[in-house]
């Protein structure tokens, strides 16, 4: 997924898109063109086509997938460890401020509580 892409819908530029927070078969669906991601910051569906962010068409039946609280929680210790948990990546990065509301806050702190269990 291309970073520094700006959603379709609000022209907002998204610093880091995260496709790596969807379960595999969501990503795979979102690549093939079989269903659309959302856009972090206003929530509507995006669609990848051929490398291109795109607004579907009124008409779209295609699933949007949201992404996994879980996975980016993983995912921070191993990428951005200076963030130490999806809480703190939330917080203080960047790319990651414009996730801070995409989760509850139960979410993410169960999302961490699971993660740091042995």
């Amino acid at each position: 997924m291309p970073p520094n892409e700006p959603c379709p819908h609000c022209g907002e530029l998204v610093l880091d898109w995260h496709n790596e927070w969807y379960e595999a078969v969501q990503r795979r669906a979102i690549y093939s063109g079989q269903a659309a991601m959302d856009c972090p910051l206003c929530r509507r569906a995006v669609l990848f086509e051929s490398r291109d962010l795109a607004a579907p068409p009124a008409n779209a039946q295609a699933p949007v997938h949201q992404r996994s609280a879980v996975l980016a929680a993983r995912w921070v210790p191993i990428r951005e460890q200076a963030c130490g948990n999806l809480t703190g990546y939330l917080a203080s990065h960047p790319a990651g401020q414009q996730y801070g509301g995409y989760w509850p806050p139960t979410e993410v702190q169960q999302a961490d509580q699971q993660v740091t269990k042995p």
